[in-house]
């Protein structure tokens, strides 16, 4: 498996839509029975997320 990482910049709002759609989609899963591991590592993650400061 290749591990690259990516970096992305988003704004307060897109950040909580994220969290948000990767929550709804935990939910789906779990109503249909179905392993979550990933989508709880990846919403931890987010969720942890601090913002940078910018330098001036």
């Amino acid at each position: 498996m290749d591990t690259k990482k990516y970096e992305i910049e988003v704004d307060d709002f897109q950040h909580r839509f994220i969290i948000q759609a990767l929550s709804e989609k935990r939910n789906e899963l779990i109503a249909e029975g179905k392993s979550t591991a990933d989508i709880d590592a990846l919403l931890l993650k987010a969720i942890d997320t601090k913002p940078k400061k910018k330098k001036k």
